[in-house]
């Protein structure tokens, strides 16, 4: 048997020879293949690649970038593997990693993906966001429609903080309705019995969500492991041409619903969009002052036994990025703050149970990174 490694690379080279490098170093029950292909359309992105990547991996260069579905399906279809390992350019395997999820998929015929936790810093403080089960993609939207502060989105937001907290708190695999496409492991037999890899439709999101619907109506199961564990320094190949993916985003998404929103389904998410926008709106945070740099947060003293805070980009967390502690005071050092792209994020803090959540939330605004050029001697 033979594990097949296929990372695709967009203008983080020297991230993904990180990746590469820590899926040929993990253990591993049988030989790994590694292929990184270069979607940059970049010319010294290439010569990076050829230069640094480990010896034995192999570097697909296609013409034009095929998007990160179908560069994978290129790989599939051009080497031979029994497991596919898909793993993002900025993100790589922890030891025992590869190891787990291998066993997961020998231990029962009908699992076809295993998925590990995943951390969003070096030091496994922040857990990146769990998948988002199909449902909240298909119907969560939208109450997009609906106004900041309403009660929907507030439901949603709690809805999805306990989804968080159980996948997060996990000790044990758990069987799972959907799984990230970032990094996980899948069987070809299923894939091939499931339809293939990836929907060529989807050229950037919605095609991992789509491809683990099908596995799960061919039959397969999904399954999370905490044991396995990964970090995924996320948004990394994001913040390169942001507004091209937003709309890359914004299509995929149309596509997904236009593929698995039919008959009843699409009645009730239309129906649920007509409702949403008769919600009244209920936001309150430009009260909440707006940090322009790290900063320290006092914990309650009702919850400094055990807190969670969060974050995201989403006034209503959905999703959001979290780390568990106990004490007086919460850190957002200028380590985290340097890792996150351009923009506005929210944050909050409270117990695990939601005590204190309303009343400690904060705002931060993260501005372009300025690098100075070294000016000629004769200017």
């Amino acid at each position: 048997m033979q594990t097949l490694a296929i990372i695709v690379n967009y203008k983080v080279a020297a991230l993904t020879v990180e990746a590469a490098r820590s899926v040929l170093e993990s253990e591993s029950l049988f030989p790994c293949r590694v292929v990184v292909v270069d979607n940059s359309e970049d010319a010294r992105e290439e010569s990076l690649l050829r230069f640094a990547l480990p010896r034995g991996v192999d570097l697909v260069v296609p013409p034009d970038n095929l998007g990160f579905g179908q560069a994978c399906n290129l790989v599939m279809e051009n080497f031979s593997g029994d497991f596919i390992l898909l793993l993002n350019p900025d993100a790589r395997l922890l030891p025992g990693c590869l190891q787990r999820l291998q066993h997961v998929l020998l231990q029962e015929k009908k699992v076809a993906a295993a998925g590990p936790q995943v951390y969003w810093d070096d030091h496994c403080n922040y857990y990146l966001p769990p998948p988002s089960t199909p449902f909240m993609f298909l119907y969560a939207p939208v109450a997009t429609k609906a106004p900041p502060g309403s009660w929907i989105k507030k439901y949603l937001g709690l809805f999805w903080r306990r989804h968080a907290i159980k996948t997060w708190r996990s000790e044990a695999p758990m069987e799972v309705r959907n799984l990230s496409g970032g990094h996980v492991l899948l069987k070809r037999e299923a894939l091939e019995r499931a339809g293939g890899l990836f929907d060529p439709r989807f050229f950037l999101y919605f095609e991992d969500t789509d491809l683990f619907m099908r596995l799960r109506k061919a039959g397969y199961s999904l399954v999370f492991d905490a044991g396995a564990r990964v970090v995924h320094h996320y948004d990394q190949s994001a913040q390169h041409d942001t507004e091209k993916k937003r709309q890359l985003f914004m299509e995929s998404h149309e596509k997904f619903l236009e593929k698995h929103l039919t008959g009843g389904k699409l009645w009730i998410h239309k129906i649920l969009g007509g409702l949403f926008l008769l919600c009244r709106e209920n936001s309150d945070w430009e009260k909440i002052p707006v940090f322009t740099a790290p900063f320290r947060l006092e914990v309650p003293a009702s919850v400094r036994k055990n807190w969670l805070f969060e974050w995201s980009p989403a006034p209503d967390f959905i999703p959001a990025a979290g780390m568990f502690g106990r004490g007086e005071y919460v850190d957002f050092s200028a380590e985290y703050w340097d890792m996150l792209a351009p923009g506005r994020y929210y944050g909050r803090l409270g117990g695990l149970s939601g005590k204190s959540l309303d009343r400690c939330r904060v705002c931060w605004d993260v501005r372009e990174k300025v690098v100075m050029k070294e000016r000629k001697m004769d200017e």
